[in-house]
């Protein structure tokens, strides 16, 4: 793979293992570190508790990783020689094995934590897979952790495509419409909740409109591999809005 494509990806595989291998040693030293404050805080009195971050770990890593990278990536593959499209697909392709590392990572120290504490354990561990979609299984379970390793991954690639695109979109804006959109959106988000769901509350449109999320929301609930299929077209649709952005980005030597 010497080719500008491969180069970019091993380039980035690099970057983003080391920051993978942090990822799982958090995840494995995080739960081990709430059990034994509970058993320091309260013996044998301590009463039970319950992590389910895995998947939350996974998405928000993604995210993190898609805004930090898009413009150094680009900059120094940029600088040596391999454009900006080269340097964008392999991007795209190492954001997706670097969700699968720590999909799959993390399912296997939530495994390992969920055979070793056993039902009798004072520690919960599942992740949010198993509580939207399998609630009722005890124990470990092979099948569920894979399809939690699956449904993470993808979530974690749709969420890193929307960290490129907020990084791309920034990279794009001047100083005053940067400076606009970053006080608008939370201003609309805050402000604007209450007469949406006025809106929703007092018209047909809005009743309408609340029917049909009620639908897609059992749609997305039916089935894991919905969700999947929905958040692998979120993804697909940031990162074609985060090309189109990059196509005409400025790109300075990096330094």
């Amino acid at each position: 793979m010497n080719t500008p494509f491969g180069r970019a990806f091993r380039y980035e595989m690099r970057n983003y293992f080391r920051a993978v291998a942090v990822l799982w040693l958090v995840m494995a030293l995080l739960p081990a570190a709430m059990l034994a404050l509970a058993y320091f805080l309260a013996g044998e009195t301590a009463m039970e508790s319950s992590f389910n971050g895995y998947s939350m770990a996974v998405g928000m890593f993604g995210l993190i990783l898609g805004m930090v990278g898009l413009r150094e990536n680009q900059r120094v593959l940029n600088q040596n020689g391999v454009s900006r499209r080269s340097a964008f697909l392999a991007d795209v392709a190492a954001l997706a094995v670097a969700a699968l590392l720590v999909a799959v990572g993390v399912s296997v120290i939530m495994g390992a934590y969920q055979a070793a504490l056993g039902s009798a354990g004072r520690l919960l561990i599942t992740d949010l897979y198993q509580l939207i979609y399998e609630p009722s299984s005890n124990g470990v379970n092979p099948g569920a952790l894979v399809r939690g390793a699956v449904f993470s991954a993808v979530a974690g690639w749709m969420l890193a495509a929307l960290g490129q695109f907020c990084s791309a979109l920034y990279w794009r804006l001047n100083k005053f419409w940067t400076i606009l959109v970053s006080v608008t959106v939370p201003l609309v988000l805050i402000f604007g909740s209450a007469p949406l769901l006025t809106w929703l509350d007092t018209t047909s449109a809005g009743h309408a409109a609340v029917e049909a999320l009620a639908a897609f929301g059992r749609f997305l609930a039916a089935s894991p591999w919905n969700m999947a299929a929905v958040l692998l077209a979120m993804g697909a649709v940031f990162f074609a809005i985060t090309w189109l952005l990059l196509r005409r980005a400025m790109i300075r030597p990096a330094k």
